[in-house]
């Protein structure tokens, strides 16, 4: 059995649609509740998160908000990164949240404006005690996800749509024949692979190219992600599959809907964050005391 090594391990120092046709793994479903979160670290083990003071700039101005200190404290951990998408939820159950865009200046950590985001439907929890299906969204630290389609093809934005005008990676326009596998303790999991639409059967494994609405357009949040996917192998634990920023999905009322584990955005906020990202971004998603106790 291969370990499990959470994706914050891989940073280097430079260094989120579901149409009718189909069920999305980010796609409302009845789950488990969240439970109390724990700290998420190397290895996958898990502790109890401590309380910690809030971190000084040696000149400048203080971080004045929980964005702009979350984002400080990544830095301090993460030398060279100058942006941080942070997602904020107030509970571990929220099913809702805030999305902010963090940039560093040379004052300090600039955020933007709290953009409504969706989350899991059973709300939020640390990627080491998340498993596929509960319907959470991973908690934690996360780079900008990369991946090689079962074309060879390199990627961290996709969508059903043209590209938008991404810079920070590379965009894949969904092919025919695209499915992510979802299904745990299978070889596809965690993986873009060739299947037609009926050999990619949901609610686990998605046909991308029936899933038109939400993910339009979609960025890679490299929560157990390649190049180690955990859950890929017989024996492993299936932390997360197919976590995206992507877009709302609605429901017969036009509501938006909470997501299977993705975080979503209304469509101008989430094209005007993804053109907005640059190489190297980082994502941090959690409840705002979680996030501060373990950044």
């Amino acid at each position: 059995m291969r370990a499990f090594r959470t994706t914050v391990a891989r940073f280097s120092a430079a260094a989120l649609v579901v149409a009718a046709a189909t069920v999305s793994v980010c796609a409302i479903t009845s789950r488990p509740s969240a439970t109390t979160p724990a700290r998420v670290v190397a290895g996958g083990a898990t502790g109890v998160a401590a309380a910690s003071a809030p971190a000084q700039r040696a000149t400048g101005p203080q971080p004045a908000t929980t964005c702009q200190q979350v984002a400080f404290d990544i830095a301090l951990q993460h030398p060279g990164v100058s942006q941080v998408v942070v997602v904020l939820a107030a509970s571990p159950g929220a099913t809702s949240g805030t999305l902010q865009l963090a940039d560093l200046s040379p004052l300090g950590w600039v955020c933007g404006r709290a953009m409504t985001a969706r989350l899991g439907e059973s709300g939020v929890r640390p990627l080491a005690q998340r498993r596929s299906g509960d319907g959470t969204t991973p908690a934690g630290v996360f780079p900008l996800g990369l991946m090689t389609a079962w074309d060879g093809q390199q990627f961290s934005f996709f969508g059903n749509a043209a590209d938008p005008g991404v810079g920070a990676g590379r965009y894949r326009r969904v092919r025919t024949g695209d499915c992510f596998g979802a299904t745990a303790n299978h070889p596809d999991y965690g993986h873009l692979v060739y299947r037609t639409a009926g050999d990619c059967p949901g609610p686990a494994d998605e046909y991308l190219p029936a899933v038109s609405g939400a993910y339009e357009h979609a960025a890679l949040i490299g929560a157990n992600m390649e190049p180690n996917v955990s859950g890929d192998a017989p024996g492993e634990v299936p932390y997360a599959s197919a976590i995206f920023l992507h877009r709302f999905s609605f429901d017969a009322n036009g509501a938006s809907k909470a997501t299977s584990g993705c975080v979503s955005l209304a469509h101008d906020d989430l094209v005007g964050v993804l053109r907005a990202m640059r190489p190297g971004v980082l994502f941090a998603i959690g409840e705002p005391g979680w996030l501060l106790a373990t950044t």
